[in-house]
């Protein structure tokens, strides 16, 4: 049976009590993303609020969260991100690396959302590589577009990125790529030969992204940091957004891939050791 990797977004930078049912605060994420591990996820992608609700890039933070999934999911693979949507300062980007995580988000370009923009200089990519690498942690590279699948290109010509990085290609941005079928069949053809290549979704193009993420990829990214919606303006949960991905998974004869497997690909922190 073929097995596909669900890389779970439990919440992101736009996510609130009043436009989602997105978990917020540190004990919520930890609840969602252990009732998702249950039915079964292969890793999870972290961001992180204040107690005021606010995104945050504090570490001591984070490691609430990391620390309260790992004791009951402590194979779990852990991803944060190191996003430049509020913090363009590149150490405090990064400040969480310092906890150790497997993998840490990598944008290859800077992008426009329709409020706001994500700023990531080439030389801030750069930047973020070699921190990535100094604590042993894997980027999650994140394309947006054929753009930024030609740069991760670049790097792995450089030896800067490896042959088998992991890439989550998301579509359904206003700025960027959609779902097109011309769009699709542009982007499978310009993806690494030796990547692994999960789909998502914004918005209303998850489902779809989903799908073509285990036709055509690797598996897919899912959850309310991408889509708060189930179907039409019905507001979806985490758990609901897994288990259809697990039905869509069932009838096409798939499984998913668990996340002990996903670390013997390489996934995995290189240097798992807390340095405080």
């Amino acid at each position: 049976m073929v097995s596909k990797i669900i890389n779970l977004c439990p919440t992101g930078t736009q996510s609130s009590s009043a436009n989602s049912l997105a978990p917020i605060f540190y004990n919520e994420i930890i609840d969602d993303v252990l009732s998702c591990n249950e039915v079964g996820i292969t890793l999870v992608h972290l961001h992180a609020r204040d107690e005021s609700g606010a995104n945050t890039y504090k570490k001591e933070v984070f490691q609430r969260i990391i620390e309260g999934i790992q004791k009951y999911a402590p194979d779990l693979v852990i991803g944060v991100s190191l996003s430049g949507r509020y913090f363009e300062d590149r150490s405090l980007r990064t400040e969480v690396l310092s906890l150790r995580p497997d993998m840490g988000s990598l944008t290859m370009s800077s992008l426009n959302f329709p409020l706001s923009a994500s700023v990531n200089s080439p030389e801030t990519i750069l930047w973020l590589i070699s921190e990535m690498e100094r604590y042993g942690v894997n980027p999650e590279v994140e394309c947006f577009d054929s753009g930024m699948l030609n740069y991760t290109k670049y790097l792995i010509s450089k030896d800067i990125l490896p042959e088998d990085v992991y890439i989550n290609i998301i579509l359904g941005n206003l700025f960027n790529a959609g779902t097109d079928v011309a769009t699709i069949s542009s982007l499978l053809q310009n993806v690494p030969p030796k990547a692994t290549v999960c789909f998502g979704g914004i918005g209303k193009a998850q489902l779809k992204a989903n799908v073509t993420g285990l036709m055509e990829g690797d598996g897919v990214r899912t959850g309310l940091e991408d889509n708060y919606y189930f179907e039409d303006k019905k507001l979806a949960t985490n758990l609901q957004l897994v288990q259809r991905i697990h039905r869509i998974m069932n009838e096409l004869g798939m499984s998913y891939m668990d996340a002990a497997v996903f670390k013997t690909l390489g996934y995995v922190n290189k240097r798992p050791v807390y340095i405080g």
